[in-house]
C-alpha cells in the first residue's frame, strides 16, 4: 500500500505540473486556483463517500489550515515560477530539493526522527544534482 501511496502522489504531481504549466497566463492566479479548489472540493465530497473515517468538523484540528495554506503557498508559488518562465523539471526539483533541506532538520528537531549518514548523503547528492540542473 506504501508503494502505491508514493505512486499516486507522482501521478497526481505529474498532472498537477502538466496542467499548471497550462494555465493561460491572461487568468487571474487566484481565480484558477479557486475554481481548481472547487473541482478538488467536489472530488474529496464523493470520494468521502467511499472512505471510513470520522467527518466531524470537531475532530479537526489546526492542521486543516495549515494543509490550505501549505497548498495555496505550493500551488500559486508554481503558477508564478511558470510564469515567470521557470521550466517544470528544474522549478519541482529546486522547490523538492530546497523543501527537503528544510524538512531533514525539522523533522528531527519536532518528530524525533533520525537522520542516517546515508540519508544526509543523498540530500547532498541531491543538492549537487540541483546545482548541476541550475547550470547554463
Amino acid at each position: 500500500m506504501s508503494l502505491f501511496a508514493l505512486l499516486l502522489a507522482v501521478a497526481g504531481s505529474v498532472i498537477y505540473h502538466l496542467s499548471l504549466k497550462q494555465v493561460p497566463q491572461t487568468v487571474n492566479p487566484f481565480f484558477t486556483l479557486a475554481v481548481s479548489y472547487g473541482v478538488a472540493m467536489l472530488l474529496c465530497l464523493i470520494g468521502m463517500q467511499f472512505s471510513p473515517g470520522n467527518r466531524s468538523l470537531l475532530a479537526l484540528n489546526w492542521s486543516s489550515s495549515g494543509v490550505a495554506l501549505g497548498i495555496l503557498g505550493i500551488e500559486l508559488g508554481f503558477l508564478l515560477a511558470y510564469r515567470a518562465g521557470w521550466q517544470m523539471g528544474v522549478a519541482s526539483l529546486s522547490a523538492n530539493v530546497i523543501s527537503t533541506l528544510v524538512l531533514l532538520p525539522l523533522g528531527f528537531l519536532l518528530f524525533r526522527e533520525q537522520p542516517s549518514l546515508l540519508r544526509l548523503g543523498g540530500a547532498g547528492l541531491s543538492l549537487a544534482g540541483l546545482w548541476l540542473m541550475l547550470q547554463k
